[in-house]
């Protein structure tokens, strides 16, 4: 009966402490981040790879938690400029590879491998989907966001 009890704590607290986004809906890694959810970008500091255009990896001890994904930064400094403006640096559609999702897919996001235009972070599976991206970038972009609308909430198995 102890084991049944501990057992159904633990599935309630794993339960509890699960993401605030549903399913696929922001590519994250598995597992929990020292901030407590499933680490996205990859851990490179946003702020840097808007700011400076240079994709550093963050560390833990600076992070920061957004809709249920944790992000880590480089400093106290950019933890803070990132907390004050999450749209500004969060990647577009979820962090997925736009052009993935420009033909429905949900490819890894590589933060190595992006561009921004118009203020806006977009990332790519490798250089050779970046590079298809940018044939069209206005159009690819307005595609994009189109199919985001339709599959952001559909599971990568699904696709």
């Amino acid at each position: 009966m102890k084991f049944l009890l501990t057992t159904a704590l633990i599935s309630l607290s794993a339960a509890l402490a699960a993401p605030a986004f549903a399913a696929d809906e922001l590519n994250v890694s598995t597992g929990i981040s020292a901030g407590g959810a499933p680490l996205a970008a990859h851990g490179v500091d946003l702020v840097s790879l808007l700011d400076s255009r240079n994709p550093v990896e963050g560390v833990a001890n600076y992070s920061a938690t957004v809709d249920g994904a944790s992000y880590y930064f480089t400093s106290e400094e950019n933890k803070t400029a990132f907390e004050a403006d999450p749209a500004k640096y969060l990647p577009q559609h979820g962090g997925f590879c736009s052009y993935g999702v420009s033909v429905g897919k949900k490819f890894d996001g590589d933060p190595d491998q992006y561009l921004v235009h118009d203020g806006k972070l977009f990332l790519f599976l490798n250089a050779a989907t970046r590079a298809a991206f940018q044939e069209d970038v206005p159009g690819t972009a307005k595609t994009a966001d189109t199919q985001w609308g339709q599959i952001k909430h559909t599971a990568v198995s699904e696709l």
